[in-house]
């Protein structure tokens, strides 16, 4: 009886670097060849990531240079004037009149106030930055008010301020 060897070839693992969750919304968009993201987009990413918040779709879309279109981008708060584009895009998005969108763009304004909200309470934050969030929840809500009245609102709020410095 001959003796048969069977070669055993090991492939060392190639070292995979782990996608983070932002890094795998961004390849997902470019996969597709997205040049921006609205409500058809918007719904693939969710089916085809579930496990990533919707927070970090549109970290992950920004930081791949992808713009997403009002409601689904949400709202942006790190600034005033960042808040007042966001929620104006927000009052257009009310303004178009489809039911679905409206209540979108409502249930993104209650998200971020409600995070506004929390962060102007909390210890861990600034006595400056608990102010600038409280008063970005008056605005926010002044939105939820009347979001068509609030583009005119907030163009008088930015005058007032800049005629009053300090």
């Amino acid at each position: 009886m001959r003796r048969t060897w069977r070669c055993i070839v090991v492939q060392s693992k190639a070292k995979h670097k782990k996608l983070t969750k932002k890094q795998r919304v961004g390849e997902f968009a470019r996969g597709r060849g997205w040049l921006g993201v609205a409500g058809a987009e918007w719904a693939l990413l969710r089916a085809g990531l579930p496990d990533v918040a919707a927070e970090t779709l549109r970290a992950g879309l920004r930081e791949a240079g992808i713009p997403v279109e009002q409601p689904w981008r949400g709202v942006e708060q790190h600034t005033f004037g960042e808040l007042a584009d966001s929620l104006v895009a927000m009052s257009a998005v009310y303004a178009g009149g489809d039911e679905g969108l409206r209540k979108l763009a409502r249930r993104e304004v209650i998200a971020a106030k409600d995070r506004a909200k929390f962060a102007s309470l909390s210890g861990r934050v600034s006595v400056e930055k608990r102010a600038v969030k409280a008063e970005m929840v008056e605005w926010m809500l002044v939105w939820l008010g009347d979001p068509a009245l609030f583009p005119a609102w907030v163009e008088l709020r930015l005058k007032r301020a800049d005629s009053n410095p300090g």
